[in-house]
């Protein structure tokens, strides 16, 4: 019997998959009240292109373990963001540039911000 991860569940491995592999200013937005989009938006910076591919190969290895594949993963040529789409979950992976470039942050200002300090928390009583 397979038990269902909730989309909560989702950002919170996400976010925490991408702590894991050292990418930074990792923010978990709460959007299911604010956007038809998805329920979760994971943004995160990363130091170069291949840290983004990576990380990106590990978030798709590690979320199909749940049965998840993204319904769209979309990658820069350049290397310089990706973002993978899991319906309730959006995960943006930014280089330092271009994130405060596209500043999803304050175009999403009026999702609610769920604190590290929870997401960190919830997975560690997960494991």
């Amino acid at each position: 019997m397979t038990t269902k991860i909730t989309p909560y569940e989702i950002a919170v491995l996400s976010a925490n998959l991408v702590d894991q592999r050292k990418g930074k200013d990792i923010i978990v937005l709460k959007t299911e009240q604010v956007s038809s989009i998805s329920d979760y938006f994971i943004i995160a910076s990363v130091d170069s292109r291949t840290q983004m591919m990576a990380l990106a190969d590990h978030l798709v290895k590690a979320l199909k373990q749940h049965h998840l594949s993204p319904l769209n993963q979309d990658i820069d040529k350049a290397g310089r963001w990706t973002l993978l789409d899991y319906g309730d979950i959006v995960i943006h992976l930014f280089h330092h540039a271009d994130r405060d470039y596209y500043n999803l942050e304050r175009f999403w200002n009026h999702a609610t911000e769920i604190p590290q300090s929870q997401w960190l928390k919830e997975e560690k009583q997960a494991s």
